[in-house]
């Protein structure tokens, strides 16, 4: 045999064994969303979408896009279209291609601005608080290093002049903009962490706010009634202004009972803030901002952040995630009017947790994540908007639209029912949830310890029904 015959079959053999070890190309986000969903059994009718945060819509030909927005469409979910980038005919090419076949094909259109919405503070000096001796600081207990409340308002031009042209060209192509979110969270002026105490040495602060050396609520009101105008003017009012009916809301934006439940991943317990105790959990006062901002869509978090569940010393450690979800969830529930759809951020898996899990540990099982998405639906809330990072889309797209699909059984229920209960009970035992319509009620019931085989439920006009313990299942009961 030659050498040159050698040769060739020894490339010959080595392209076929690195073909053969070759790591195979990943499968494309709203691939997988597909593969792990299934068109639904029940019509939606006009009922809001299941809205997926995370997955990319394929890049490929307007035939291959086309298919993917019916096959979403078949089974009630909504993707994103991203707006952002510091070149808007580049960056927007994509999103208006989407957008137009949305149009073609009489779907909605939803878009996540989070790429266009941050940037108030930029850290140039002019925003920076001022200390005594006229010097500019910024707050770094916060990673985007917020300035003065006060001097952020002559950003707002340069802001809204980011969103204006993609507003502008969706109007001018009469696309359609059903619903505009965002994730802004950071980036505006905020109370928490050293908040307090960086305005305390600001001398624009202290002429601005009275009694701020000893009045955190006086503080707290006056940062919110600034992050409210930002989001107002840069945000809704321009949108408002060429999509009036356009749905526009943003990541933990919601009405509330005055606490907030759960802590962000930013956030730090800092000594000297209120806080009402309960256990280890930590509830704090919270401004009513929603309103001022002027959303028209409330978007609660929902989120199984780690620390939830060594805050709480129940023996059943799915309680523990479960009544602080729950508090949040009826919070929103309760206190937001039905005229306000709510989109709720949901994520299953432990959120932020660290490198290193304590031995007593236990996360959120997937059942019980499935009964909170059922106990939510009954407590007012619309549908879901689910986040996750990449590597958790499969697992977490399952319960979630399992739960979507399943509730449009009751899509009667939940588009007209009112909902009756909101009470979390303290301790391990049952939870109840129920709309009622007319004389007929839609009621869950999810045991979490030893509980009686009946509930005795008592309704607004004076009757009482016996709930029996179901497991799994959601019970049609009808008032005498």
């Amino acid at each position: 045999m030659n050498h040159l015959l050698i040769a060739t079959l020894l490339v010959c053999l080595s392209t076929t064994i690195r073909a053969a070890t070759a790591t195979p190309p990943p499968v494309p986000d709203v691939e997988i969303v597909l593969r792990e969903t299934q068109p639904l059994t029940f019509p939606r009718g006009s009922r809001l979408p299941l809205y997926l945060w995370t997955p990319n819509f394929p890049t490929a030909d307007d035939a291959e896009l086309e298919r993917v927005l019916k096959a979403l469409e078949a089974r009630g979910i909504a993707l994103f279209a991203r707006w952002g980038g510091n070149d808007f005919a580049k960056a927007s090419a994509f999103p208006l291609r989407v957008a137009r076949l949305q149009k073609k094909l009489g779907l909605e259109t939803s878009v996540d601005a989070t790429g266009l919405a941050h940037g108030f503070y930029n850290g140039t000096p002019a925003t920076g608080h001022v200390d005594k001796d006229g010097k500019r600081f910024f707050d770094k207990s916060f990673f985007w290093s917020p300035g003065c409340p006060f001097a952020v308002q002559p950003r707002y031009d340069a802001m809204r002049a980011r969103l204006e042209p993609w507003l502008e060209k969706y109007q001018d192509e009469q696309l359609r903009l059903d619903f505009w979110a965002a994730d802004w969270e950071f980036d505006g002026p905020n109370e928490w962490n050293s908040g307090w105490a960086s305005a305390r040495q600001c001398v624009t602060c202290r002429a601005q706010i009275p009694n701020l050396d000893t009045d955190f609520a006086a503080f707290q009101t006056a940062v919110r009634k600034v992050r409210a105008e930002m989001q107002r003017e840069v945000f809704v009012k321009p949108i408002q202004r060429r999509f009036p009916n356009a749905r526009i809301g943003n990541y933990a934006m919601n009405p509330h009972d005055g606490r907030r439940y759960w802590w962000d991943f930013f956030e730090k317990r800092t000594d000297g803030l209120p806080a009402k105790a309960e256990h280890g959990a930590l509830y704090r006062p919270w401004a009513r901002e929603f309103e001022d901002c002027g959303y028209t869509v409330a978007m609660p978090v929902i989120y199984t952040w780690f620390n939830l569940h060594g805050e709480y010393p129940f023996a059943n450690h799915q309680y523990r995630w479960f009544y602080n979800l729950l508090l949040e969830a009826s919070s929103t529930g309760r206190h937001t009017t039905p005229a306000v759809p709510r989109v709720t951020f949901v994520h299953w898996t432990t959120t932020n947790p660290p490198k290193e899990l304590p031995k007593d540990f236990e996360a959120l099982t997937e059942t019980s994540y499935e009964e909170l998405l059922w106990h939510l639906l009954l407590r007012g809330h619309d549908t879901f908007a689910m986040w996750c990072p990449a590597p958790e889309l499969a697992q977490e797209v399952r319960p979630v639209h399992r739960v979507y699909a399943a509730a449009l059984e009751y899509k009667e229920f939940l588009d007209h029912g009112q909902p009756v209960l909101f009470d979390v009970p303290k301790q391990p035992g049952f939870v109840v949830s129920a709309l009622q319509l007319g004389k007929k009620l839609l009621i869950r019931r999810t045991d979490f310890g030893p509980a009686p085989a009946f509930f005795e439920l008592k309704l607004a006009n004076g009757t009482t029904l016996r709930v029996p313990k179901v497991d799994g299942k959601c019970l049609l009961l009808t008032t005498p």
